[in-house]
């Protein structure tokens, strides 16, 4: 657990870079998690979507839109006590609820939506910010009370909802703003600028990625203290550094989707410098990443450096580990996941790639229509507490579920 007395602000030395969300165990599958597979555990296809009818269609809001359907879908966060999934549906400006992340159905509708007044409303957004509708959103998360937490990137702010499947779909609190209705670029601890990832970790501290600030922020006690406690990636809270070239181990450039796993490590997606970030125990340590995914070294930061392969990413976009160990990484540019077994343990060459033929294939779609094995610019990746696998497949305007990839 976390001491709370340390300081509030990182040394020079300590800035460091994020990567995911929600750490997840891994257990037995029951015959309740299953849904509609049939493919069986261990394998690279996928066993259930949401946003298309099936598996072999791609077209944003096909229909028209409704509670069935997605646009550039980013990201889904599962209720590891009540199997309740949220799924960030970005260019529709809204967040959408189902009833069951685990057993959801091909095609299944959405029983909540947060962000426009009904399923079948595309309100553009607005001058103003307000408590009740969201501008382009990024990753989403859920507290272990229920209660909801959207990057909502436009407007320069995280918004926090009370447990919305109980209450309603006003948000109760807001991160970077001065209130719900400001929508400015800030630095300070209460400011922030285009947030992208979100994650806790076991004491129930808030980590967001601030994008556009290059930095990650941390609230001790976001239900209670909506300003930051500690920031990395910059000496102090009035400083922004990022996008330096040569990067180093404790810069960051535009950092996207993040993680804490269950030893208290934080992972980072780098987006910009091609990489993945890991940082041992960031709040009590150096706050310098001590592992690097994607790149030779910390000083490197080209795409696919040496080509595209099991040890190269281009512009990364969210990570995930399992209790185990294993880091899931949503290698946007090159349309696959990868999921590396035992980094810190083994080697940081990936061991399982999903969406592509080979490690060696980047194109959408594996070059050809989508399938439940392809993948097109995946944008976030998810586990539940059965071990499966979500996938927000934004080119593809799905959400993919793979049970158990890796039993």
């Amino acid at each position: 657990m976390r001491e709370r007395d340390f300081p509030r602000v990182f040394p020079a030395a300590l800035v460091l870079p994020l990567v995911l969300v929600g750490v997840l165990a891994i257990g037995t599958r029951t015959a309740s998690s299953t849904g509609t597979a049939g493919r069986g555990p261990g394998d690279r296809t996928a066993d259930a979507v949401l946003g298309q009818p099936g598996f072999n269609s791609n077209t944003c809001n096909n229909g028209g839109i409704s509670a069935t359907t997605l646009c550039l879908s980013n990201d889904a966060t599962i209720d590891l006590s009540t199997g309740r999934m949220y799924v960030s549906d970005d260019l529709n400006l809204r967040i959408l609820g189902y009833s069951s992340g685990p057993g959801f159905t091909n095609g299944m509708a959405a029983d909540i939506v947060i962000g426009q007044e009904t399923f079948d409303t595309d309100e553009p957004c607005h001058g103003q910010a307000d408590p009740v509708t969201v501008c382009r959103t990024g990753e989403i998360q859920l507290d272990v009370a229920g209660n909801l937490y959207v990057t909502d990137r436009q407007n320069k702010r995280v918004l926090e909802f009370d447990d919305p499947a109980t209450t309603d779909v006003v948000a109760d609190r807001v991160f970077g703003q001065p209130d719900m209705f400001t929508k400015q670029c800030n630095l300070g601890a209460d400011g922030l600028c285009g947030p992208r990832g979100l994650a806790f970790d076991a004491a129930g501290n808030l980590y967001v990625s601030d994008q556009g600030n290059h930095r990650i922020m941390v609230y001790f006690d976001p239900l209670n203290d909506q300003v930051a406690d500690a920031v990395i990636g910059a000496p102090d809270f009035d400083t922004k550094i990022g996008c330096l070239i040569p990067p180093s181990a404790s810069d960051m450039c535009e950092p996207r989707g993040i993680d804490v796993d269950a030893n208290g490590t934080l992972w980072v997606a780098d987006a910009f410098n091609h990489r993945v970030l890991a940082f041992l125990s960031p709040l009590t340590t150096d706050g310098v990443a001590d592992l690097v995914l994607g790149q030779p070294d910390f000083a490197s930061n080209i795409c696919n450096n040496g080509g595209v392969s099991a040890a190269s990413l281009c512009q990364t976009r969210d990570a995930a580990v399992t209790a185990a160990g294993t880091v899931y990484v949503a290698d946007m540019y090159n349309s696959r996941v990868l999921a590396y077994f035992d980094p810190f343990g083994t080697d940081t060459v990936a061991d399982r790639f999903f969406g592509q033929s080979s490690f060696r294939g980047r194109a959408c779609n594996s070059g050809g229509v989508p399938t439940a094995k392809t993948l097109c610019r995946p944008g976030g990746v998810e586990l539940d507490q059965f071990g499966n696998l979500y996938v927000g497949d934004r080119y593809n305007h799905r959400l993919l579920r793979y049970d158990t990839p890796l039993p």
